[in-house]
């Protein structure tokens, strides 16, 4: 399966574009380095992320979410094609696209409003 943003590929287009909603289970703790450098940067390229919001809800020792905003709708694209597409009954018609860190496994899906 395919994913496709609507704005054509090699548009920079706004930010809400181009950001990707990631999910972590708990448990499982991940920090932005990990997400930004092992995952993004290596594979593809040093500037595809153009920020990050990585939060701690209240109480919590992890992060269970992040908006990642990456430098293109290409790149966004890249991402969501090359992965293995799996559903989640979570995110009902929301297709989400399994990564895995250092073992690690978390989920990611075009950020939507």
């Amino acid at each position: 399966m395919m994913h496709d943003v609507s704005v054509g590929d090699n548009s920079i287009a706004d930010a809400n574009e181009r950001t990707l909603y990631i999910t972590f289970p708990r448990g499982v703790p991940m920090s932005q380095e990990e997400v930004i450098k092992q995952c993004f940067t290596e594979q593809y390229g040093e500037n595809c992320v153009q920020g990050i919001d990585m939060q701690h809800d209240d109480g919590q020792e992890q992060a269970l979410f992040a908006k990642l905003v990456l430098d293109s709708v290409a790149t966004m694209n890249r991402v969501l094609n090359h992965w293995e597409t799996v559903k989640l009954w979570s995110l009902s018609e929301n297709d989400s696209v399994k990564l895995r860190i250092n073992g690690k496994v978390f989920w990611a899906r075009k950020h939507t409003r």
